[in-house]
């Protein structure tokens, strides 16, 4: 656990280890070596202690150091570059930043999301695994553009985001007041409500905080075969006859995660009360299912 130190919060060494994917002697002999770096003092030394504050600049100087790129994000498309619309300023300013490379959905999955959600113009969206708010922001952009006066329920633990090799190179220390205050730039604040909580939670309250029939769930919260399979068994009794259900990555090959495909592959042996389409996504092939409710 972190520590308290005269009002500051120090992580260790080993304790930034584990979840960020990096081998803890490869930290520990850089935070050793490691300059302008607030290290942790006598009275806590017992391990290497590293300032809260400093999370981001420790992250960064390690990444320069191991010769990983500083620059690694999404390649904005120009339509995107020259739009002069605030959600898209937002967006561009948000691809910007390491946290979002590559775990965020790419700028052309969400202008495939974009596009469904004006198509459909369902009447209400349920997000599970907002992570920083840029896959919610392409679908309330899509609802914008046709005035629609639907919400989207963006459902995320919000905790702590740490770099987690290959998957994310940045460090997020409070992802919902990151993924509101995006909203609030992308003048899109209107059209999300953040839940900071358990999936599984929000299934158990779903009548009480939301109460109305889900006609667009995007399934992007645990990957594991158990997480994915949970979200899907709890969720889809909500989801109206004609609703739409979106897995992310469902390609375990490139995306690295098994839960998506074990959904679509054990789930639709048994049921058919679903059609199915399966989506290769650009620039990473980490695949998109469509699926729509049909009774």
């Amino acid at each position: 656990m972190p520590v308290n130190y005269q009002n500051e919060t120090f992580y260790s060494i080993e304790e930034l280890s584990q979840p960020t994917n990096i081998p803890l002697e490869e930290l520990k002999q850089f935070a050793v070596t490691a300059k302008k770096i607030s290290i942790s003092p006598r009275e806590i030394q017992d391990a290497i202690h590293i300032n809260k504050l400093e999370l981001n600049k420790f992250f960064e100087s390690f990444l320069s150091f191991k010769g990983i790129p500083s620059d690694r994000q999404h390649k904005i498309p120009d339509y995107l570059h020259n739009c002069t619309s605030a959600w898209a300023i937002t967006l561009v300013e948000m691809y910007s930043k390491k946290i979002n490379f590559p775990a965020a959905v790419s700028p052309e999955q969400g202008e495939f999301l974009k596009s469904i959600i004006s198509n459909i113009n369902p009447d209400n969206i349920v997000e599970i695994g907002c992570f920083t708010g840029i896959s919610t922001i392409w679908m309330a952009a899509g609802l914008e553009q046709i005035g629609s006066k639907a919400t989207i329920h963006a459902v995320d633990l919000f905790n702590e985001i740490l770099p987690w090799l290959p998957h994310r190179y940045g460090y997020l220390s409070d992802p919902l007041e990151y993924a509101r205050n995006s909203a609030l730039s992308a003048g899109l604040g209107h059209k999300i409500k953040f839940h900071k909580m358990n999936s599984l939670e929000m299934s158990k309250r779903f009548n009480e905080l939301i109460n109305q029939p889900i006609d667009f769930l995007f399934i992007d919260g645990d990957h594991t075969k158990e997480g994915c399979m949970s979200d899907f068994v709890n969720f889809y009794p909500y989801v109206s006859t004609g609703g739409y259900i979106m897995l992310h990555d469902i390609y375990p090959e490139h995306c690295g995660w098994d839960g998506p495909r074990y959904v679509i592959d054990e789930w639709l042996i048994h049921n058919h009360n679903l059609s199915l389409v399966e989506i290769k996504t650009s620039p990473n092939n980490f695949g998109m299912a469509l699926m729509r409710k049909i009774g």
